[in-house]
């Protein structure tokens, strides 16, 4: 079946994904087990955790900008429930992706609002960003403890390391449009990886202009305007995704000692 569909990959980095997709195109179907047949190892670092997750996000525009073609509603290489599987899954990193972006436009609005008294639009720049947020937060609780029954500090965990991914992500997608052929990059495990100096330096800076933006907010408004403090809780929710870095960073650090204690 891999050699009537063209053998393996060699021109995206998530060879094995794209090689799955080629496989539903030509009509095979798969089967999921949850029966283990292996172990693997994580990331040594954050930096060693952020460079994968680069390359699988990376990998999926790669497998989007070669296979779009067979998303189309009039394609029919592959059935309506498959297509909507690969589409959800790429919207994830999407979704992501647009984070770092809302956050700079929200930044960038704070001033006209405190100096020149512009109002806020409010239904665009705050509810689908609460909403989203409410709903990730939700859906993660559910699932980790449905399907894992991970404990709620194992959750809380999860979200954290999760949502810390944000602007690597972004990068990713970026990256993924615009760049074509960038190389494997192997996840450093087995105690073997290189330390950053400082893996987290534009995601320090995000949550500081955020923060700095969300304090200003609520000590500027002296009238009490509800639109406003409205604004202010969605950028301190913006900054959640950069706050877990500094948190995922100091949680490492705090691991490097212990061990060498």
């Amino acid at each position: 079946a891999m050699m009537e569909v063209g053998g393996w990959g060699t021109d995206t980095i998530v060879e094995d994904s794209e090689l799955g997709l080629r496989l539903f195109e030509a009509g095979y179907i798969a089967h999921y087990t949850n029966r283990r047949y292996g172990y693997g190892l994580l990331p040594d670092t954050l930096e060693a955790f952020k460079t994968q997750r680069h390359r699988w996000a990376y990998g999926a525009i790669q497998i989007l900008k070669k296979h779009w073609r067979e998303f189309k509603p009039s394609a029919n290489r592959l059935t309506p429930r498959q297509k909507n599987k690969f589409v959800t899954g790429w919207f994830f990193w999407l979704s992501d992706a647009m984070g770092p972006i809302m956050a700079v436009m929200n930044i960038i609005w704070v001033p006209v609002i405190i100096f020149v008294g512009v109002t806020i639009p409010t239904i665009p720049l705050t509810i689908p960003i609460i909403t989203a947020f409410l709903v990730n937060i939700l859906h993660t609780f559910i699932l980790y403890r449905t399907k894992v029954k991970a404990t709620f500090k194992e959750i809380l965990l999860s979200s954290i390391a999760s949502m810390s991914l944000q602007l690597i992500i972004f990068k990713a997608v970026f990256d993924g449009f615009i760049k074509d052929g960038l190389p494997f990059k192997r996840t450093q495990k087995g105690g073997k990886a290189k330390k950053s100096a400082n893996p987290i330096k534009y995601e320090s800076i995000l949550a500081v202009l955020l923060l700095i933006a969300f304090f200003a907010l609520i000590f500027t408004n002296k009238t009490g305007i509800t639109e406003i403090y409205v604004f202010a809780v969605t950028i301190f929710i913006q900054s959640i995704p950069y706050l877990s870095a500094i948190i995922m960073r100091m949680l490492e650090v705090y691991s490097i000692k212990h061990q060498k204690s």
